[in-house]
């Protein structure tokens, strides 16, 4: 039987990936899914250490990410397994090119389509498809305060002290 625990466990996986995908916590991204999980992910299509190697490249660039997840839509299928909706906004920012303060953010909004499934107690991706709404790209000045504390997409990020 599944309860509302199962439901937030589900979620949880949810915000980590996000989390791992903007800190580049590899390790984080690969515990959200089984190994023999498959992902088709725009241009990236095939198994988890794949697409953990695919987002090392296209993140090379990347020195701002950001991954909004919502609207999570949970319909458990079984026992050990459960179709998940849900919505993600996405920012991703380009590190400046040398001399310039202008930056590259792209915008995406997408879903992923899920199926999770409980193995060994635990709820994981088991299979993921994103579904792509819109792609845009924007030049954008960061002024952000430099005295502030910026974001690290390492393990160097505050969110790893605590």
């Amino acid at each position: 039987m599944t309860t509302s625990d199962d439901r937030v466990a589900i979620e949880q996986v949810l915000h980590r990936y996000a989390r791992a995908v903007d800190r580049l916590d590899y390790d984080g991204i690969r515990d959200c899914y089984f190994p023999d999980a498959i992902d088709n992910h725009g241009g990236y299509h095939g198994p988890v250490d794949g697409l953990i190697e695919d987002i090392r490249q296209r993140h090379a660039t990347i020195d701002s990410s950001q991954h909004f997840i919502s609207n999570v839509l949970i319909d458990f299928t079984g026992e050990g397994s459960a179709e998940v909706e849900s919505y993600c906004l996405c920012y991703l920012r380009q590190a400046p090119e040398d001399g310039s303060s202008e930056q590259e953010l792209a915008t995406i909004r997408c879903r992923y389509v899920d199926r999770f499934e409980r193995r060994g107690g635990r709820w994981r991706i088991a299979d993921r498809i994103v579904v792509f709404d819109e792609y845009r790209t924007q030049r954008v000045t960061d002024r952000l305060n430099p005295a502030w504390v910026r974001s690290r997409r390492d393990a160097t990020d505050p969110v790893y002290r605590r």
